[in-house]
């Protein structure tokens, strides 16, 4: 560190140009455990000798350094200041006298620091860094404040979207909140912990069978309890209700980014590895050894991280561990990266490849429980079949359970030159090469992220990118999921003032008529538009306005009197009216898609949500995978046909009549 730099003075200090700061940082950037990043933030500030010499540490966290870096420069040009004066003091004891007393006035400032908390929804409140050493004792304080009635461990401090951490020092604590400009409307937030979930699912798959035992169908069905009592073991989609609401590639942009990369065209090496591997596993393989020693060879020369056989225990069931050894796995960093598993044509084992391969993605989980990144990687990992000549490619990620979802079709290793399914092959095997690389990168940085920006991670919910809102940048954090619809309440945070409510919906770019949504919300027939974003994996996430005290409307119908009725009945019409007017149709106006408010004074205020199949009459049509079996549609009102405006209106009357809104034919 920067001990171990010879002290410069200061006067050769002061004559560097900017060139010259630049170049001792370079030189000394080991010792002072910088990165390529913190000298260019220096470069770009235009910092010059004296300026280094004159420097606060504020001052260098302005310029865009990290608290760490900021504090060993600004340590070490204290140093350099710090020598000059002893060779020129004329009484060293004044000089040492004078450093203990700007000690002392540093302290008790530092002691004087205002800190702003809010639990939950209640107002901010103040508390100053004087009166405690450590964490345990500011808690009483804030117990006492806020009525908290758990222990210090049952809750996290957040700031910024980023994790306080328990063991670290007041000062070290203090840095952090000043570095992430704490204020009234920045608050230290303090959060409930769910605590325990993805802690005991990892203590219950350590106690499973060996992958090759929980691969066989029989086993795995067995185990794999799908009931409000016990939750499955892994949510893969076998049977249909071990599924998650949210795919893999919301939880990981890396698995979106995959889905991007297939639709790119490949490249000739590409091409010739897509013919090369082909004819190799249309090959009979006597072994199944021998078609995965082929594969991996392949592959590894072909993908570039090295492919080993990994052996890893299990427990067997009197107790004793057994080993158990992966077909072929890609590690990042001591990671899992991507784990290949492999079967010969007649599958003789009686062991499905993906539910194998399911089974040692749930090994990777709980050999990671130890490590200081487990609570903020949620270990994305390619999971990569080969069966016989047949291929596909799933990704898996660990929320608060492990979940596996395929992101490819299974693919025939055979060899057809004018078949668009093996160009589609060859994208498939580009898109998990550049796919790869990226993971790579990731595992590079996660611990050294884990350990300097923590961030707020609830292993529940989607980790949404910051997004800008009239020109303001927000973090996002996941308040609650809505159903199962995609739809999430969110907290939006920035430094400029209080935190916002928010909702994000996401569904696949094309699916969602934004342009629907936007023209009702002028109308304010529709919750306003805040922003939309488009993330890896054709993703779009649509930030409307947080709508506080609004009901759907089958739980405000029956409530009212018959004046009441009739006067939201002729609210809801005139909305219809509206969006048909505008040429547009919704094609789902049931009563759950109708949101109600009633002010005191009766009168109404109608929201439509859910645009979906909305649209431009004409263009707007209803999903492929309709429900035609709890759900009564109008006639013409089918899979991938245009939605009609007669159809939104025979829609609406069936909705108004279940809701006892109208006994009449609606006419307008």
């Amino acid at each position: 560190m920067s001990e171990n730099i010879n002290l410069l003075s200061v006067e050769d200090v002061q004559e560097w140009k900017k060139a010259g700061v630049i170049k001792f940082l370079q030189e000394n950037k080991d010792k002072l455990d910088l990165d390529d990043d913190d000298i260019d933030i220096i470069k770009k500030n235009k910092v010059a000798g004296p300026d280094l010499l004159n420097y606060s540490k504020e001052e260098f966290r302005e310029c865009g350094l990290q608290m760490g870096p900021a504090k060993r420069i600004f340590d070490y040009v204290n140093k350099i200041k710090g020598e000059g004066q002893a060779t020129t003091a004329p009484n060293q004891e004044v000089q040492e006298l004078k450093e203990r007393l700007a000690i002392l006035q540093a302290s008790k400032i530092r002691e004087e620091v205002p800190i702003y908390f809010q639990y939950l929804e209640s107002e901010v409140i103040k508390i100053s860094a004087d009166g405690w050493e450590d964490f345990t004792q500011l808690y009483a304080r804030l117990k006492e404040t806020f009525g908290l009635k758990r222990s210090l461990m049952d809750y996290k401090f957040v700031i910024s979207n980023k994790n306080i951490e328990f063991s670290w020092s007041k000062n070290d604590f203090v840095d952090f909140i000043e570095n992430y400009k704490c204020s009234v409307h920045n608050p230290v937030r303090i959060l409930g912990v769910k605590k325990g979930v993805k802690r005991s699912y990892i203590e219950m798959i350590g106690d499973l069978p060996a992958p090759s035992t929980l691969g066989t169908p029989k086993e795995w069905f067995k185990l794999q309890k799908c009931n409000p009592i016990d939750h499955p073991i892994c949510l893969n989609h076998r049977p249909p209700e071990a599924s998650s609401t949210i795919p893999v590639s919301l939880y990981s942009p890396i698995f979106g980014k995959f889905k991007d990369f297939c639709e790119e065209a490949p490249e000739r090496e590409d091409n010739q590895f897509t013919y090369d591997i082909c004819n190799e596993m249309a090959k009979y393989y006597e072994k199944e050894e021998d078609r995965q020693d082929v594969a991996n060879k392949m592959l590894e020369k072909y993908l570039g991280p090295s492919v080993e056989l990994l052996t890893v225990k299990r427990k067997k069931s009197d107790g004793s561990l057994k080993d158990a050894r992966t077909d072929g796995t890609m590690s990042f960093s001591k990671y899992r990266g991507a784990n290949f598993e492999y079967k010969c044509d007649d599958c003789s084992s009686g062991t499905s490849p993906y539910l194998e391969n399911c089974s040692y993605y749930l090994v990777f989980c709980n050999e990671q429980a130890n490590r200081p990144s487990f609570d903020v990687t949620n270990l994305p990992c390619f999971l990569v079949t080969i069966a016989g000549p047949y291929f596909s490619v799933s990704g898996a990620v660990l929320a608060e359970f492990a979940i596996v979802d395929p992101l490819t079709p299974v693919f025939p290793l055979i060899w057809q030159k004018h078949d668009e399914m093996t160009l589609s092959l060859s994208r498939t095997f580009r898109a998990l090469k550049k796919s790869l690389k990226i993971l790579d990168h990731y595992y590079e940085q996660v611990d050294e992220q884990a350990r300097k920006i923590p961030q707020t991670i609830n292993p529940e919910h989607p980790l949404f990118p910051e997004v800008t809102i009239d020109g303001e940048c927000y973090s996002v954090q996941i308040i609650r999921s809505i159903g199962n619809y995609l739809l999430w309440e969110v907290t939006l945070s920035n430094e400029q003032g209080p935190p916002k409510k928010a909702y994000v919906k996401a569904i696949q770019k094309g699916k969602y008529s934004l342009n629907t949504h936007q023209l009702l919300a002028e109308a304010g027939y529709a919750p306003k538009v805040l922003t939309s974003l488009i993330i890896p994996g054709n993703w779009l996430l649509v930030y409307m306005e947080y709508l506080d005290n609004h009901s759907t409307l089958n739980r405000v119908a029956f409530n009212l009197n018959d004046q009441d009725r009739s006067s939201l009945r002729v609210k809801i019409e005139k909305m219809v009216k509206h969006l048909h007017n505008l040429d547009h149709v919704h094609g789902d106006l049931r009563e759950g898609n109708i949101l109600i408010r009633q002010f005191e004074n009766n009168d109404f205020d109608v929201k439509l949500i859910d645009f979906e199949w909305s649209g431009e009459v004409g263009s707007a049509c209803y999903s492929h995978f309709m429900n035609h079996v709890n759900i009564k549609w109008p006639d013409g009102a089918e899979d991938g046909k245009l939605v009609t405006k007669a159809h939104d209106l025979a829609m609406l009357n069936q909705t108004l009549r279940r809701t006892g809104l109208l006994q009449d034919q609606m006419e307008y």
